[in-house]
């Protein structure tokens, strides 16, 4: 029988050594030297009486019991003409042993709903302490208040669900400061507060968050909004205010953080969403709630398009951009803050429209779908 290390392990150091696990196997298997030397020995693949030899007659029998323990992990895998290859699903060829491992560790976490356990670990977090704050503000920067009467959302949902579109050209035309100041409240400012138990006061705002916490921060860069100078602000949600950050931030600057998508910087602003992680993390201890963050920016995303869409306003997102750049331009540290997704908006251009199908166009069929 030949055996051989599988292709690719993931490897962590930890106080009492090194450890290995398989992507899609939640556990970890501690790495003394001699398997270490075992793994290093086994290669791209060696028949399994030479393996055992290798470490002399007296080890032979630890050797080839170590092999079927390693085998029935998948840290090691048969090979030969009986043997049924190890096939890995292609995703994970496409995404990599990294990416499918972080996968393996984020599912099935206990929630423990209905538990009685659920209330003592809340009140042990509790009382421990360190809670993040919920808002984030700069105190010392110029403040731009924004109005507080709200252009009134009188488009009917069927109405803004039918015109919904990713907008990818605009007039050039500025954008009222109302409609905007309108925009920037419901996505990203709480309509209401809640007691939220042992966790204190939580916001309700029109995008869920797990747990309420509400992560998403938003920072605005100016081009063309009536009554507001260009620049890079960040959007106060706890006074409806935008905080002057870089006056000097311009159409040219977005452009360079997002591969020069136009739409991304040809709109009448900007903003570039962040996630303060920390305000999940506090609350929620396990791999799984890596997650929320994304779920949540994409329920901030969804709330910025419908109603940009319902003020007559043209929506744009995407997550191309160069993350660490971002995070440069916003002064935020990445180990505490990072970059999550860009949006932006401005006056349509109707004259672009959706474009056309072609004239022999008919649905593929469902097996064909992407």
């Amino acid at each position: 029988m030949r055996v051989r290390r599988r292709e690719e392990l993931v490897c962590r150091w930890r106080a009492d050594g090194l450890e290995a696990g398989v992507p899609d196997r939640r556990q970890w298997i501690q790495l003394s030297p001699d398997l270490v030397k075992l793994l290093e020995q086994a290669g791209d693949g060696v028949e399994l009486d030479d393996l055992a030899a290798a470490f002399g007659a007296e080890h032979e029998p630890d050797v080839r019991k170590a092999v079927d323990a390693l085998l029935d992990l998948g840290v090691l895998v048969r090979e030969g003409a009986q043997e049924t290859p190890v096939r890995r699903p292609e995703l994970w060829e496409r995404w990599g042993a990294v990416a499918e491992r972080f996968h393996t560790e984020t599912r099935d976490a206990d929630y423990l709903v209905d538990s009685p356990e659920r209330a003592d670990v809340a009140a042990e977090i509790v009382e421990e302490g360190g809670a993040p704050n919920v808002f984030k503000e700069y105190p010392d920067r110029p403040v731009v208040p924004l109005p507080r009467k709200l252009v009134p959302l009188s488009a009917s949902v069927e109405e803004t669900f039918a015109a919904r579109r990713t907008h990818r050209a605009f007039t050039g035309q500025p954008v009222g400061l109302d409609a905007f100041s309108t925009l920037l409240f419901h996505t990203f400012a709480p309509h209401r507060f809640v007691h939220g138990g042992q966790f204190g006061t939580q916001q309700c705002r029109v995008s869920a968050s797990a747990g309420g916490r509400h992560e998403v921060e938003a920072y605005v860069v100016v081009h063309d909004v009536v009554g507001v100078a260009p620049g890079l602000y960040h959007y106060a949600p706890s006074r409806h205010a935008l905080e002057l950050l870089d006056g000097a931030a311009d159409r040219e600057r977005v452009a360079a953080l997002s591969y020069r998508q136009e739409p991304s910087y040809q709109g009448a602003f900007t903003v570039l969403t962040t996630a303060v992680a920390n305000r999940l993390a506090w609350k929620y201890r396990h791999p799984r709630a890596y997650r929320l963050w994304m779920y949540d920016a994409g329920h901030y995303a969804q709330t910025f398009a419908l109603a940009a869409t319902a003020l007559g306003l043209g929506p744009f997102q995407t997550v191309a951009f160069a993350d660490s750049e971002v995070e440069r331009f916003l002064g935020v540290d990445p180990a505490e803050e990072f970059a999550v997704y860009l949006l932006s908006a401005g006056v349509p251009d109707g004259a672009a429209g959706d474009p056309p199908l072609p004239s022999d166009f008919t649905f593929p069929p469902p097996t064909h779908l992407a």
